[in-house]
């Protein structure tokens, strides 16, 4: 044995909390409407850095759901070994 060992119920916490932030991004994103501030300089400036934020904070939002179905995928991987290692300790040869 290497002494390494996966916890797929902790992986499976930890994907729920990376999706749970992955959707806190997602709802932060359309907060960022300025809308009208003034001038139109002004207000054309701010809707710009609004626009990049949005972009960024959507960016943001997609690595964090794309780490939460890695770590999904990961529990179940690890899962679906330690049943076929289950299975197979409980043949016998005969």
């Amino acid at each position: 044995m290497t002494g390494f060992h996966a916890d797929p119920a902790a992986l499976d916490t930890l994907a729920r909390q990376l999706a749970d932030t992955a959707g806190e991004y997602a709802a932060a994103a359309p907060d960022l409407d300025v809308g009208d501030l003034g001038p139109p300089a002004v207000s054309g400036a701010l809707a710009a850095l609004a626009v990049e934020w949005s972009g960024r904070l959507r960016d943001v939002h997609d690595d964090f759901a794309a780490s939460a179905e890695s770590v999904r995928a990961a529990a179940k991987a690890y899962r679906t070994a330690d049943a076929d290692a289950a299975d197979r300790l409980g043949r016998t040869d005969d």
